[in-house]
């Protein structure tokens, strides 16, 4: 009987000290599993990794098609020739750079250079300036985007793309029930981003925006020495921006946006040596009001003029830092030394303020 609990207590004292040993295993398998699945290199952690390696993978891969797609269409265009009006669709041109020459214009000869500012005109071989030009702005994909360093440091920082202001065929649809105004901008910014890229660049008008006159009927042209367009809103200027049309489908024109200013003043940095875009030229900042486009030749660069004067141009472009004024315009004014790349804020409208306009490639 003695022999028999003896046996007993042994039982019940080994099976204690297994359950223990089990509860240790346990917990250090685990922790073993907690590790192999949160660690560093954790099963979760790589997944992680995987994911987002997969996505990266697929944007580069979405970036290359689109290479590809944008190259095969390039290259399915006829070449244009200097000097001749392009009919039958758009055409493609190389010298020093790639450029995309649409229906209705032809290049200007001795301005066919991209690196330097290709001109392009609705008059052939134009070298008497009497159509509409434009200088052809080329865009590396990745490279189109807003430079916060030129001028006022609170504007800059606060700026971001205006509404309203693209051309009807590359309007975005913004969702019901968007109202922040930086996240509609943000939407058209990206289609104007899109656009841009697609055909490579965009074209901007050689002069201030001008104006000429049929019967009522005001007329917005790019020509040298045409009267400058005045005495309207931004709001005015969005629309008659959007007004400039040659008969064709290939080209849209609209307001010049910030960032359409900024990639502007890089292109110029980048190919014309002789001409800072951040610092004035005071010698013809002589307090005399210009009433016509070109009308300095000092100020020109990359082919494109009136960006340190005649007026301040109002750009697609809004601050939220200045509430009471918050339109952005851009360059420098007739009677203050204002570089190219200035930025500044204001409204409403007046004499000294103008706009620039942009077409692009469709």
């Amino acid at each position: 009987m003695k022999e028999n609990r003896k046996i007993l207590r042994k039982e019940k004292g080994i099976t204690l000290i297994a359950l223990v040993i089990t509860i240790i295993v346990l917990l250090i398998l685990a922790g073993v599993s907690i590790a192999m699945l949160t660690g560093q290199n954790g099963i979760l952690t790589q997944a992680q990794n995987a994911k987002n390696k997969t996505e990266e993978a697929q944007a580069e891969e979405q970036n290359i098609l689109t290479n590809y797609e944008d190259y095969i269409n390039n290259a399915t265009l006829d070449t244009a020739t200097v000097g001749e009006i392009v009919t039958g669709g758009n055409k493609q041109y190389s010298n020093n750079g790639k450029a995309i020459i649409p229906e209705g214009f032809a290049i200007v000869p001795g301005l066919d250079d991209v690196s330097q500012g290709l001109v392009i005109s609705d008059v052939a071989n134009d070298t008497e300036n009497t159509g509409n030009q434009f200088v052809w702005v080329p865009v590396e994909k990745g490279k189109y985007i807003r430079n916060t360093s030129y001028g006022d440091t609170n504007v800059s920082e606060t700026a971001y793309t205006d509404s309203d202001y693209l051309p009807d065929v590359i309007q975005p649809v913004i969702p019901e029930g968007t109202t922040e105004p930086e996240t509609i901008g943000q939407i058209n910014e990206e289609a104007e981003r899109a656009t841009v890229e697609s055909a490579g660049g965009f074209y901007i008008s050689r002069y201030e925006a001008g104006k000429e006159t049929s019967g009522n009927t005001n007329i917005l042209v790019s020509k040298s020495g045409a009267t400058v367009w005045v005495d309207q809103t931004q709001e005015e200027f969005k629309d008659i921006a959007k007004r400039f049309s040659k008969n064709t489908e290939h080209v849209k024109s609209a307001l010049c946006s910030g960032i359409q200013w900024d990639v502007t003043m890089a292109f110029i940095t980048a190919n014309d040596g002789s001409y800072s875009v951040t610092k004035a030229t005071e010698d013809w900042h002589n307090g005399s009001l210009p009433t016509v486009s070109g009308a300095n030749p000092e100020d020109k660069a990359c082919n494109i003029y009136d960006l340190e004067g005649n007026l301040l141009e109002y750009v697609a472009e809004k601050n939220s830092y200045y509430t009471g004024i918050p339109i952005i315009f851009r360059g420098g004014i007739y009677d203050i030394a204002e570089p190219a790349s200035h930025r500044g804020s204001g409204t409403g409208s007046g004499g000294s303020r103008s706009f620039r306009f942009v077409l692009y490639v469709i």
